[in-house]
């Protein structure tokens, strides 16, 4: 069964360049839309952005500002780019997200999933390459019955710190594991920046994600090595990904003494 969920109207914000101090020859493209759109069982969250042109030495992404009243099916705009509705997902139902801005549409659909069924996370070291490596090991129970995608990201006080996707490919209705390397008990003794440290915030945030969206992000993960960008998620050019899942997180304070030897 496939829904119609939203129509979301925007008027990007102006745009403004600094002067550059150096010159460089490169050739100038107009900025791109990028949206982040995430329907889980609680909520509907939308993000939109625009790409940053080359003119600009500001870090910082633009937002877009809705100017315009919306409809009762239209998400509301709130600050920074983000339309909200308490709009709430229902597994095995499509989606489908609508966005008009400064007269362009973009399209995207996504089915919503079963919710993963957590077993264990935890903390290990292994040996590896001579070394003691650190590992956040996540243990599901796959969904049975269906083909299942996740979506992993493993946050430490409040700031993204490792993320992953994963299929049941290869164990199908069987356990499924993922290990998130961390750091080495090397780093952890000097105090490197991003090595864990006794009181860190950890939180473990799990979407099971429909097919779409796993090859997104399987894409942006490996777009590296692949030379290539990300696959087009939305028509019309936008950038980005929207997703129907059902969305569960395991908060935990890490402490050097209670991880196990492996």
């Amino acid at each position: 069964m496939k829904q119609t969920l939203l129509s979301l109207l925007a008027v990007a914000a102006t745009l403004a360049s600094c002067e550059k101090e150096i010159d460089i020859d490169y050739q100038s493209a107009a900025p791109l839309y990028v949206a982040e759109g995430i329907l889980t069982q609680d909520r509907i969250a939308v993000t939109l952005t625009t790409t940053q042109l080359m003119e600009e030495n500001t870090r910082t992404g633009h937002y877009v500002a809705d100017k315009k009243e919306g409809s009762s099916d239209t998400l509301r705009y709130t600050h920074n780019g983000i339309y909200r509705s308490a709009y709430r997902g229902i597994a095995g139902q499509s989606y489908d997200l609508d966005i008009y801005v400064a007269g362009q549409h973009f399209h995207s659909t996504s089915t919503m999933q079963e919710a993963a069924v957590l077993k264990s996370m935890k903390f290990v070291w292994q040996d590896m390459v001579g070394q003691r490596l650190l590992f956040a090991k996540l243990l599901l129970d796959d969904t049975p019955g269906q083909n299942s995608y996740y979506f992993m990201h493993l946050y430490r006080n409040g700031v993204g710190y490792r993320w992953a996707v994963m299929s049941d490919e290869h164990n199908h209705n069987g356990e499924l594991q993922q290990l998130f390397s961390c750091c080495s008990e090397r780093d952890m003794d000097k105090g490197d920046e991003d090595a864990l440290r006794d009181g860190d915030q950890m939180l473990m945030e799990i979407r099971a994600i429909d097919r779409r969206t796993y090859d997104y992000f399987y894409s942006l993960q490996t777009m590296d090595n692949a030379g290539s960008n990300p696959i087009a998620h939305f028509t019309g050019g936008c950038l980005g990904y929207f997703s129907a899942c059902h969305v569960q997180s395991h908060n935990m304070v890490f402490r050097r003494s209670e991880v196990e030897e492996e």
